[in-house]
């Protein structure tokens, strides 16, 4: 039997905003971050540590691998919280410290169950 064209459609329509996992949308702010730090300061540094662990969490989200992206959130975590109690800036230390703190509670959950 034929699908009427209304049925297609919405066979091809991507996950609403809300299905996406939290590591693929943290990983994504993080990559696009460390492009801004380049883009502004010419930060190798930002490229490379921000494109490689957004990379990481693009890549745990992707597949639901919550080990690969609770590994990438603790080193963000203990990497970029002291920089953050140091400098007290939220921006990016404390964003990144932050949404990776979320993260790895999402992924420490995933382990659990």
């Amino acid at each position: 039997q034929r699908q009427p064209p209304s049925a297609i459609v919405a066979q091809c329509r991507p996950p609403p905003a809300s299905a996406m996992d939290p590591n693929t949308l943290v990983g994504a702010v993080v990559a696009l971050g460390g492009v801004m730090g380049y883009v502004k300061k010419q930060s190798v540094p930002s490229l490379v540590a921000g494109g490689l662990t957004g990379a990481g969490l693009i890549t745990a989200g992707a597949t639901k691998n919550s080990k690969l992206g609770a590994f990438v959130s603790a080193f963000l975590v203990i990497f970029m919280g002291p920089r953050f109690v140091k400098s007290g800036k939220f921006m990016p230390s404390g964003m990144v410290a932050a949404l990776s703190a979320l993260t790895l509670i999402y992924n420490g959950l995933q382990l659990k169950n």
